[in-house]
């Protein structure tokens, strides 16, 4: 092998592991709360255009980028004009701009795809490890409360063990799926029953009810897609199993949870019934908080959503940019020590109104769409299409009660779902493209390979 040869495969193994670890810095933020997924983001984007060279003017060709990076720079664009004119930096105004990154992320997962299994192996052997030093075994089995993994909140704690539980679900039965050694299934299956074990665990411990709420849809779901996705019956003994046993844990721990959730759902029954009666939404909420039936979390969430509403009141159509923080000082519940509004939704609605929430439903519609033709063509597997749609459906529900779409595992989140959705359309393009004998400018005609030989 000659000197030139060894120094690019030196540097390509160099770039391959840096670009590896930068990405599992993005899926961290699950176990360990920090900004760092931003910088790696940055880091990501910058190597992909600069050293791995990969071409970014095919990705504005398609409608859904252009409307990423429209929304990105409107969002921007609004935030400093609020700024400047108005001296109101409002609250995590610029995140909203993230959406300028989506078409680029997805570049980059694109020319990463190579790296995906073992950056997969990688992320759930250390969340192994760190759920297992991380977990404090006794207090969660004498029921007291707890904060997962290395979180500042018990809440993005559970958030977080909510992913990698759903996550190492469809990593172990995708092993099933594209046919892998039974070597391979045994190490995934040993690895993701574990990590499913000790996520679920702390997720019972951190005494999150939206979280409890949010897995209720994703369960069934994974219960749903594994029936209809595989036949073989092993894998669905073992799924039932699964179940079975989770609801005996449940069982076992009712009263705990009853401790904990109890009061919450007693007061949400009664508003519903309240609502369903017919009387005014905002005199049942008022009731509500001045209620000593309602618990203080809930007391304090109905605060805040009906402050929001308020606000939402004054401009619903478009929002009230920066703004909204300066109507919400003239609002009923001023007072409450938050202006985090604990639902994803009334975030968007404050800042953008309606049609803001509508722009972002469009592109969160239709990257689950575009990833579900990517895995009718065989592009990825069924159940990374599963997992894909897990996710979503998981994440949607707990922002109802959590304003998580404004911290790090939101933001995250985001950046992931988005890279998923452009990488997958870039990959189906190309596959497509060789059919009609047409080379794609971004993956080359190596990269369509069948779904069952992918990792």
């Amino acid at each position: 092998m000659t000197a030139p040869i060894f120094r690019k495969l030196v540097k390509s193994s160099a770039l391959d592991v840096t670009t590896g670890i930068l990405w599992l810095a993005m899926m961290s933020v699950t176990l360990i709360e920090s900004d760092a997924y931003r910088y790696a983001a940055i880091l990501i984007m910058g190597l992909t255009f600069t050293l791995r060279r990969a071409p970014f003017r095919p990705v504005l060709s398609d409608w859904l980028a252009i409307v990423c990076i429209a929304w990105g720079v409107f969002a921007l664009s609004r935030f400093l004009f609020g700024l400047i004119s108005a001296g109101e930096k409002g609250a995590s105004e610029w995140l909203y701009a993230f959406a300028i990154f989506f078409p680029a992320m997805g570049v980059a997962l694109q020319t990463s795809w190579h790296l995906i299994k073992p950056i997969l192996l990688a992320f759930f052997c250390g969340a192994l490890v760190l759920l297992a030093v991380s977990t404090p075994f006794s207090a969660i089995m004498a029921g007291e409360y707890i904060s997962p993994a290395f979180h500042h909140n018990s809440i993005h704690g559970a958030v977080g063990c909510g992913f990698i539980f759903i996550g190492a679900f469809y990593w172990a039965v995708h092993q099933w799926e594209i046919g892998s050694s039974a070597r391979a299934k045994a190490i995934v299956l040993a690895i993701a029953v574990a990590v499913i074990g000790l996520a679920i665990f702390n997720i019972y411990g951190a005494k999150s009810k939206g979280v409890w709420l949010a897995l209720l849809p994703a369960v069934g779901l994974m219960a749903v897609t594994t029936l209809l996705y595989l036949r073989k019956k092993t894998v669905l003994v073992a799924a039932i199993g699964g179940l079975l046993l989770l609801s005996w844990g449940i069982y076992e721990v009712r009263d705990n949870v009853a401790h904990y959730g109890a009061a919450t759902l007693n007061a949400t029954v009664m508003i519903a019934e309240r609502l369903d009666g017919g009387a005014p939404l905002e005199r049942v909420m008022k009731e509500a908080i001045e209620s000593p039936q309602t618990p203080m979390s809930m007391d304090e969430r109905l605060q805040l959503w009906t402050n929001a509403l308020h606000v939402i009141s004054v401009s619903p159509i478009f929002g009230s940019g920066n703004g909204w923080l300066t109507i919400w000082r003239t609002t009923p519940y001023a007072s409450v020590p938050y202006t985090l509004l604990h639902d994803g939704y009334l975030e968007i609605l404050v800042r953008y109104g309606i049609v803001g929430l509508a722009i972002l439903a469009l592109i969160v519609v239709s990257g689950i769409y575009r990833v579900y033709r990517a895995s009718s063509a065989g592009v990825i597997s069924r159940s990374a299409f599963a997992c894909y749609l897990t996710f979503a459906v998981y994440f949607g529900f707990t922002i109802l009660s959590n304003s998580n779409n404004r911290l790090a595992i939101g933001e995250s989140y985001s950046l992931l779902f988005a890279a998923t959705c452009f990488a997958c359309s870039m990959r189906l393009r190309s596959r497509l493209g060789q059919r009609s004998g047409v080379a794609s400018d971004i993956t080359g005609p190596s990269d369509a390979i069948p779904a069952r030989l992918q990792g």
